[in-house]
C-alpha cells in the first residue's frame, strides 16, 4: 500500500518529506521497526516515542508520525498527528483491510467476567460450527492455533494485523476481552463490534482511572459515538448499577440480563452444584436449561452474558446450551489441583475486592472443614484496595496467609502492611509471608482433611514481576508439587 494511499483516508494531518513512499508495515516500538514501516511515536507511562524516531529511521522507518514536532531532515515522510494513539488506530485499520468489518465480532467488558465470557463465546461457535477467533488475558488464537499477547486488548496495529489474519484463515466471528485501559488508550478505537457486553463494574484499576467515574467513562466508551466502535446491540447486567446506568445511556438496542424478571434474560431457577450450575433461563427466544461445568453465582452471570450476545448473533437456544455445556473451564478461574490429597486446591485470578469476595462466597458454599485464603496485591497499581481486600480475606476465611503476588518496583513489605491494615478487621488469625512460595507451602502444609485452600490473585499467570525482573511462576504448577512432596513425606 502506498503511504499516500493510506494517508488521504485521515485528516487533520501535517504532511511533510517524501509521501509516495510503499508502506509495508506498521510499528509503535523502535525495536520492532522493520524495513519500509511506518513507526508512529506513541507517549506510554513513561516515555515519549518521539525520543527513538531516529533509532526507527536507523533501522529501515519509510515514516514517522509523531504528536511533537520532529526534525527536519530526516530524508523520509514525517507528519503530525494531534493524537498518535487514534492515528495508530486509523491507519492500522486502513492498512489491514479494516478486518472488524468483516467479522461478527464480541466486544467484552467490566471488571469481573470478560476472560469466562469469552470462553463461553468461543465454545459456542465451536459448537455450532463457526470458525473464530478469540482475544484476551489468556491470550489470542484462531481455532486451536495460539498467539501470545502482552495485554489483554492488544495495541491497535497488532490486533488489527491478528484480526487481518483472522478473516484469511476463514474466521467469520470472534470474542474479544475489551479492558478499560483498551478503551482509554484508543487501542480498539474504530474497530467494529457486532455485540457489546457489560459484565459488571466494582472497585480496581484506580490506579489509572483515578476514581470509579473514570473508570466508568473508560468502560462507556465502548457504546458511544466517539469511539467510533459501532455497536449493534448491546447486552448488559442490570443487576449491576453501573449497568443501570449504561443502558440508559446506549443508543442501540439493548438486551439485559440478571437475576430480576424485568431482564429479557434471567434466572427462573438455578441449583448450584460442587462441580457446576444447574440453570433455568428466560431468553427472548423462550425457556432454557442449561448443566454448566462452571462453579458459583458469578457464572450464573457469566453464562447469561454469553447467551445474550449469542442470540444477538442469530445463534439458536440448542446450539449455544451444547456450546455452554461443553466448556470444562477456564485456565485459573477457580482451577482445581488435583494431586489426590484429601483436601480441595482452588487457584484463581481473582485480584479486586469483588472478585475475591465472590471467589472466597462460591468456594464457601462447597462442603468443607475450614476455608484457607492465600492472597497478595500486585505493586504499582491502585493501593486503595489493598486494605480492602485483607479486610474480605480475614471475615470470609479461617485462616489466611498474606504474600507477594506482583510486587513490580515496590517494596513487598510495603504492600503487605496496607493489607495488613484490613486483615487486623476480621476474626480470622493471618500470617504475613512475604515469600508466595513459602506461604503457599504453608498453606498447604497446613491444610487437614477436608479444607480448602484458595490460591487467589495470579491465576493463569506463569510468572511473577519483582522489580525490573519476571521469573518463572506458576500458583498451579507449585501447588500440584508442594502437594506431591506432603503426600511422600506422609507416606
Amino acid at each position: 500500500m502506498l503511504l499516500l494511499e493510506a494517508l488521504d483516508q485521515i485528516p487533520e494531518i501535517n504532511r511533510v518529506g517524501i509521501l509516495d513512499a510503499e508502506l509495508r508495515g506498521i510499528s509503535y516500538d523502535s525495536r520492532s521497526v522493520q524495513q519500509g514501516d511506518l513507526f508512529v511515536a506513541i507517549k506510554g507511562e513513561k516515555t515519549d516515542g518521539a525520543r527513538f524516531v531516529q533509532q526507527a529511521v536507523h533501522k529501515g522507518a519509510a515514516a514517522v508520525a509523531s504528536e511533537t514536532p520532529i526534525e527536519s531532515g530526516l530524508g523520509i515522510a514525517c507528519f503530525l498527528v494531534p493524537d498518535a494513539r487514534k492515528f495508530l488506530a486509523e491507519i492500522s485499520r486502513i492498512f489491514y483491510h479494516d478486518p472488524s468489518s468483516r467479522l461478527n465480532l464480541v466486544a467484552i467488558t467490566g471488571t469481573n467476567g470478560k476472560t469466562t465470557t469469552s470462553y463461553l463465546m468461543d465454545s459456542i461457535f465451536n459448537r455450532a460450527n463457526i470458525r473464530s477467533c478469540l482475544v484476551g488475558t489468556l491470550g489470542m488464537k484462531i481455532g486451536a492455533k495460539t498467539f501470545h499477547s502482552e495485554h489483554t486488548t492488544p495495541e491497535s496495529s497488532d490486533l488489527l494485523e491478528f484480526l487481518h489474519k483472522a478473516v484469511e484463515e476463514g474466521c467469520t466471528h470472534g470474542a474479544l476481552e475489551v479492558s478499560s485501559h483498551s478503551l482509554a488508550l484508543k487501542r480498539v478505537f474504530a474497530t467494529r463490534f457486532t455485540v457489546g457486553v457489560f459484565t459488571n463494574l466494582t472497585r480496581d484499576h484506580l490506579d489509572f482511572h483515578k476514581d470509579m467515574d473514570g473508570y466508568f467513562r473508560a468502560k462507556q466508551l465502548l457504546f458511544s459515538p466517539e469511539n467510533e466502535n459501532r455497536v449493534q446491540s448491546a447486552v448488559i447486567n442490570t443487576d449491576d448499577e453501573y449497568g443501570k446506568r449504561l443502558e440508559k445511556q446506549i443508543q442501540c438496542p439493548v438486551v439485559r440480563f440478571g437475576f430480576s424478571k424485568n431482564a429479557e434474560i434471567h434466572v427462573l431457577d438455578h441449583r448450584s452444584r460442587a462441580d457446576g450450575n444447574d440453570l433455568d433461563l428466560a431468553t427472548p427466544m423462550g425457556k432454557t436449561q442449561f448443566r454448566s461445568r462452571l462453579i458459583g453465582r458469578p457464572n450464573i452471570y457469566n453464562v447469561m452474558a454469553a447467551t445474550g450476545a449469542a442470540l444477538c448473533l442469530g445463534i439458536g437456544l440448542d446450539e449455544i446450551r451444547t456450546g455452554i455445556e461443553a466448556l470444562e473451564g477456564v485456565p485459573g478461574r477457580v482451577e482445581l489441583v488435583d494431586a489426590g490429597q484429601n483436601f480441595t486446591v482452588v487457584v484463581d485470578y481473582a485480584h479486586s475486592p469483588d472478585a475475591l469476595e465472590n471467589l472466597l462466597k462460591t468456594v464457601s458454599q462447597l462442603p468443607h472443614e475450614k476455608l484457607i485464603t492465600v492472597f497478595g496485591c500486585g505493586g504499582d497499581r491502585d493501593r486503595t484496595k489493598r486494605p480492602i481486600m485483607g479486610g474480605i480475606a480475614t471475615n470470609m476465611s479461617d485462616l489466611v496467609f498474606a504474600t507477594s503476588d506482583n510486587p513490580r518496583s515496590e517494596n513487598p513489605l510495603d504492600i503487605l502492611n496496607e493489607i495488613e491494615a484490613g486483615l487486623r478487621s476480621g476474626p480470622a488469625p493471618y500470617k504475613v509471608i512475604p515469600d508466595r512460595r513459602q506461604a503457599i507451602r504453608n498453606a498447604v502444609w497446613t491444610a487437614c482433611a477436608g479444607d480448602i485452600v484458595v490460591i487467589a490473585g495470579k491465576g493463569h499467570e506463569d510468572y511473577q514481576i519483582i522489580g525490573t525482573r519476571v521469573l518463572p511462576f506458576d500458583d498451579r504448577k507449585l501447588a500440584w508439587e508442594l502437594i506431591h512432596e506432603r503426600m511422600q513425606a506422609e507416606q
